[in-house]
């Protein structure tokens, strides 16, 4: 009985081997030196955990949700939400745009563009470095 076990153990193994190669994206470590950490630039500065993360650009800001992916190419998506900056915070805050962020990681270096899902409008795109410098919501 314990030598079925252990085959059994063994075939299950090997199954998600296989099925880790197939889909490399979906058995991607989140905590892996590619993606999380802290990455800035001339104008965005993004902070990027497993369970989501945070975006500052000039006059703008953004959230980054938990369940966002990167695969063995480099490619980086995520959803979130976008708020617009500058000028006085209105009582009731900024309105939310729910946003796409997609991006590729190179290295060292990130390009990342954001699609505001309800408008239709394109920011970026930002080139990024990890461990760059922080990026203030200021506008200038």
């Amino acid at each position: 009985m314990a030598d079925r076990s252990a085959r059994l153990f063994v075939v299950v193994l090997l199954l998600a081997g296989v099925a880790c190669a197939l889909g490399a994206a979906a058995c991607a470590d989140l905590t892996e030196p590619g993606v999380t950490g802290v990455w800035g630039g001339q104008v965005a500065y993004m902070v990027l955990g497993a369970n989501g993360g945070q975006i500052t650009y000039q006059c703008g800001s953004g959230t980054i949700d938990p369940g966002w992916s990167f695969s063995a190419d480099g490619g980086f998506q995520a959803t979130g939400q976008h708020f617009f900056g500058g000028g006085p915070v209105p009582s009731g805050g900024r309105k939310p745009h729910p946003a796409v962020y997609e991006g590729r990681v190179e290295g060292d270096r990130m390009t990342l563009h954001v699609t505001l899902s309800d408008t239709g409008d394109t920011l970026g795109p930002y080139e990024l470095i990890r461990d760059g410098p922080v990026v203030s919501e200021v506008c200038l």
